[in-house]
């Protein structure tokens, strides 16, 4: 086990960074809500609340996320996506000028999160695509939602979640409704930053992880999310690595890959 103490300590105080940009962003909605909009009423209402909190910060950190994601190799995997897409959580569009249009059908974007939404509309029309992207405003669970907006099972090829599955509610049950919906033979393809493989860091994600998901709308640092994808449904081929370009040590390390779901 690598110990490298500077390092660690710079990696360690990553999640706090964070959970303060999420208290800023929360103080910035609550102005915004009493001063601009001058919708007092929807501090009282905590899930409009949390999700115009979180809506703000998201919008805050967004391009610096999307920056590193291009060293990870992201954008290429983003590329490599086909056909009939289903793209979970695009929160404020970070992936959407990645797409290869040549090889895209139509898209699909599950994301709940309405204060998203109109960055999101704004990146998809800057990236023409908004002749195949329809904005589905639900989460995965919701199948009469996702049903009215077509999309049913056995229907994709292609699943994308870049960055969304520390977040959904019910990890193993998404999973595997999301492999009920690519055809026989269609991809899932990810990124995600998931629980750490080097003792000393996973216990410091469990103590961050106390906290977390209620500053970041349901986010956990500690989800073993190459286990859930595995988990998911009956695959043909499992391709899953711990990004090449991170130390082991990292307090939020990512996994990347593709899973190609069984004829």
């Amino acid at each position: 086990m690598e110990l490298n103490l500077k390092g660690r300590a710079i990696s360690y105080s990553e999640p706090a960074l964070f959970l303060l940009m999420a208290l800023y962003g929360a103080i910035l909605a609550a102005f915004d809500l009493l001063f601009k909009q001058r919708r007092p009423q929807d501090l009282l209402n905590l899930s409009k609340f949390a999700d115009h909190a979180f809506g703000t910060f998201w919008l805050m950190v967004a391009p610096q996320l999307a920056e590193r994601e291009v060293e990870k190799g992201v954008p290429a995997l983003v590329a490599s996506a086909s056909g009939t897409i289903i793209e979970i959580g695009p929160g404020s569009g970070n992936q959407v000028s990645r797409y290869d249009r040549s090889k895209v059908t139509k898209i699909y974007g599950i994301e709940p999160t309405a204060s998203l939404h109109p960055q999101l509309r704004e990146n998809i029309k800057r990236a023409g695509l908004s002749d195949v992207y329809t904005i589905v405003p639900c989460g995965v669970q919701d199948v009469d939602t996702l049903r009215r907006y077509g999309v049913d099972q056995e229907a994709f090829d292609t699943v994308l979640s870049v960055q969304v599955f520390c977040s959904v509610p019910h990890p193993k049950e998404t999973a595997a409704a999301l492999w009920k919906l690519l055809k026989p033979g269609g991809t899932m393809i990810f990124y995600e930053h998931v629980k750490s493989r080097d003792l000393i860091s996973s216990k410091v994600q469990d103590f961050y992880n106390i906290v977390w998901p209620y500053a970041l709308q349901g986010c956990c640092l500690n989800r073993d999310t190459a286990r859930t994808f595995r988990e998911a449904g009956d695959w043909a081929k499992v391709d899953i690595q711990f990004s090449a370009a991170e130390d082991a040590w990292l307090a939020i390390p990512h996994i990347s890959g593709r899973l190609t779901k069984a004829s």
